[in-house]
């Protein structure tokens, strides 16, 4: 019988952790693409304003998430003009560490 995968990376993730980070970058990815096409910038535009190379952002664009890290994705974001905002609340068993991604205040 075939398993059913929620997310494409379980079909190759060899464990929660690889699964996360996956997901993770796969997401990231996907703010950083929808971003750029909201910009209408093209490859060029998009190379000079993230500080990388044009094939980096065609790596980018076409989702080859396997040549990221999540910080180097982080990192594009903030580029861009977002802040990564990390907290950590111990009173919290459910969530106790929290990400936020949100538009710089310049």
């Amino acid at each position: 019988m075939l398993r059913q995968a929620n997310s494409p990376f379980e079909l190759y993730a060899k464990d929660h952790v690889e699964l996360t980070m996956q997901t993770m970058k796969g997401r990231l990815m996907v703010a950083l693409i929808s971003l750029v096409r909201e910009k209408g910038w093209n490859q060029k535009q998009t190379a000079e304003e993230l500080g990388v190379s044009q094939p980096r952002v065609s790596n980018l664009m076409n989702g080859q998430v396997s040549k990221f890290a999540v910080d180097t994705l982080f990192e594009m974001l903030c580029k861009i003009g977002f802040a990564i905002d990390v907290s950590y609340r111990d009173h919290d068993e459910e969530s106790p560490i929290k990400v936020e991604i949100k538009k710089a205040v310049v």
